[in-house]
């Protein structure tokens, strides 16, 4: 029978096979399509779709839980490409997670049966809502929407694209003409050259520095036909109401790579005489180490739990993914100081994994804008009362 269980089962086989191929999987710079019709094959497109509409998603108290495990074990395989899959169970959070609006219900249900119909059909679904310039702050897009008669066409810069090329539909923002905040929408990119014929240029193909293998590229899109979103508001209104799942899925991803480094480093300093052999700096880095690994695992817990509880969601997992971005570069950074020279060669994996948690600080929202919504909610009604 196909469920959570089952997936995860067969998502942790897939991620020790993956494991095998680690040296060769860090030095890619592109997306491979092979390993999302791998993880297809193993319905891993099916975590995020709810049972009604044809998938095993049931929901946040017991559902939020095991999709995060598995993007967790996944990440410990392969963290550009548990990065880029993650992106999938992310939007797809704007439809599952959210009650029927005030008005236009109808118009919602119609399009969120759409939109899980091509994930149950197979097709995954991506971003590219960042824009150069805007600070990750999607509320400054410079984009915009026209309305030519029989649909919208949007216009504007766009960057980090994580999945392009792998992904069938990207969800985007921009500002419709007429009218003062920006919406979501969403583009059907199966098929679509990136040369400007279509509407959609490539600009800024990604360099690979962290997260190495993502596809996470920059596009020029010119009267390019997009979807709007049937919410009936603002891009705001409809994030606040998804309760904050789709980032503590992302950050689900950064948590399995911690876990994976320091087992590979407790293998590594065992198989040269640990712990006896440990000089005193190498203990205490270690301790550190081991020390704020278990907080970041608490921070973790505590954003699931919430999520399941429906206890201050979206503060909690913003808390859980602020705190675990800074903990997994404390940790990665103690562990390559442990290993001396040796972190700096491209045959050790921890150079490639400590970008790749540094990315956790600057990507969704960076650094300056999620200190921003912090203070926003820590003075809120949704503030966490532990004070």
């Amino acid at each position: 029978m196909l469920n959570a269980d089952t997936l995860l089962t067969a998502i942790r086989d897939h991620a020790e096979a993956l494991t095998a191929q680690r040296a060769e999987r860090q030095r890619r710079r592109v997306l491979d399509p092979a390993d999302f019709v791998a993880l297809r094959d193993l319905n891993l497109h099916l975590a995020a779709v709810p049972v009604e509409y044809g998938g095993f998603y049931e929901s946040f108290g017991r559902s939020i839980r095991p999709l995060c495990e598995i993007y967790r074990v996944l990440a410990s395989g392969d963290s550009s490409v548990a990065l880029s899959a993650s992106m999938h169970p992310s939007v797809l959070s704007f439809w599952r997670d959210t009650p029927l609006p005030d008005s236009g219900a109808a118009a919602w249900e119609a399009q969120k049966r759409a939109a899980f119909s091509t994930a149950v059909a197979g097709h995954w679904w991506g971003t590219v809502m960042s824009e150069p310039g805007s600070g990750g702050d999607v509320a400054k897009t410079r984009a915009t929407a026209r309305w030519d008669g029989a649909g919208w066409r949007i216009s504007g810069e766009k960057h980090f694209g994580s999945g392009s090329g792998v992904t069938s539909f990207m969800v985007t923002v921009a500002v419709p003409e007429g009218e003062a905040d920006p919406v979501q929408f969403y583009i059907d990119t199966r098929g679509v050259a990136w040369d400007g014929s279509s509407g959609m240029t490539l600009t800024a193909p990604w360099d690979g520095h962290g997260m190495t293998s993502t596809n996470s590229h920059g596009f020029r899109f010119t009267d390019f036909p997009a979807t709007r979103f049937a919410w009936p508001g603002s891009y705001r209104s409809l994030s606040e109401r998804a309760g904050g799942a789709g980032g503590i899925v992302y950050t689900s991803v950064i948590v399995g790579i911690v876990d994976v480094t320091m087992a590979t480093m407790r293998d590594y300093w065992r198989k040269r005489g640990a712990p006896g052999s440990l000089r005193a700096f190498e203990k205490m880095e270690w301790v550190n180490a081991h020390k704020e690994a278990w907080l970041l695992h608490q921070a973790w817990e505590g954003a699931l739990t919430a999520l399941e509880t429906q206890v201050q969601p979206r503060h909690a997992a913003a808390l859980a993914k602020a705190n675990i971005a800074e903990l997994a570069e404390s940790i990665l950074n103690r562990l390559s100081r442990m290993s001396g020279g040796s972190a700096y060669s491209r045959s050790s994996p921890l150079g490639f994994w400590l970008e790749d948690v540094r990315a956790a600080g600057f990507l969704r929202p960076p650094w300056a804008l999620a200190a921003e919504g912090l203070f926003t909610m820590s003075w809120g009604k949704d503030a966490l009362g532990f004070w």
